[in-house]
C-alpha cells in the first residue's frame, strides 16, 4: 500500500492540475475583455472553460449583468446560490438583476435572505430600510435603519434615510438630530441642507 498512494497521488494531481490551468487562463482572459467591455467576449471565455463551478457561475452572473442580459444574469446568480447555499456575495449579486427588472419583492426577500445569515449586515439592513421607505411602511424602515446607526452612528446615507422617515411620520425634532449629523458628515450635502430648510 505505500507505494501505490505516491502513485495515485500523482494521477490526482496530473488530472486536477490541467483543469485548474484552463479555469485560470479562462478568468485571465474573461478579465481582460471585461477591462474593454467586451462583455460578450468576457462571457464567452469563461463559457469555453467547460466547466460548472460556483465561481464562473458568479461571474457569468455579473458579467450577464453587466451585459443588460438581466434574465442570464438572474439564472447564473441563481445557479451559483444552489451551489454554496450559503453564499451572501452571491445574494447580493442575484439583487442587482432582480433591481434592473423591478422584482422588488423579489430583492427584498434575497435581501432578507441575507439576514438570516448575518442579521446585522450593514448593506442588507439599509437596503430593506429603502424599500421599506419607498413602500411607506416606516415602522419596518426604521427597524431596518435603526440596526446600521447603531453600529454606525455617523453614516452619512443611514443619518440622511432616517431623517427622511422621520420626517415622513412628521416627526421632525428628531428627524433635525439626524439630518444635522448628515449634515456634519458631509456639508456639501444639499439633499441634506433642503430637508433641514423644510423643518
Amino acid at each position: 500500500m505505500k507505494k501505490i498512494i505516491p502513485v495515485l497521488s500523482f494521477i490526482f494531481l496530473f488530472s486536477v492540475a490541467p483543469k485548474a490551468q484552463n479555469a485560470e487562463a479562462a478568468f485571465t482572459k474573461s478579465y481582460a475583455f471585461e477591462y474593454d467591455t467586451q462583455y460578450a467576449k468576457a462571457i464567452t471565455a469563461l463559457l469555453e472553460a467547460g466547466e460548472d463551478t460556483y465561481e464562473i457561475n458568479l461571474r457569468l452572473g455579473w458579467l450577464y449583468y453587466s451585459s443588460k442580459d438581466y434574465v442570464k444574469s438572474e439564472t447564473y446568480y441563481k445557479k451559483a446560490i444552489s451551489m454554496e447555499s450559503g453564499s451572501i456575495e452571491a445574494r447580493f449579486g442575484l439583487a442587482l438583476p432582480l433591481s434592473a427588472q423591478g422584482n422588488w419583492n423579489d430583492v427584498l426577500a434575497t435581501y432578507l435572505e441575507i439576514l438570516k445569515q448575518d442579521p446585522n449586515n450593514s448593506i442588507a439592513n439599509y437596503r430593506i430600510a429603502s424599500i421599506y421607505y419607498n413602500r411607506k411602511d416606516y415602522a419596518n424602515a426604521s427597524t431596518s435603519i435603526l440596526k446600521v446607526i447603531k453600529m454606525y452612528p455617523f453614516d452619512y446615507d443611514s443619518n440622511l434615510l432616517y431623517g427622511k422617515i422621520l420626517m415622513a411620520q412628521n416627526k421632525n425634532a428628531d428627524a433635525k438630530k439626524f439630518l444635522i449629523k448628515a449634515v456634519e458628515y458631509n456639508p456639501q450635502s444639499d439633499d441634506a441642507k433642503a430637508l433641514l430648510k423644510k423643518l
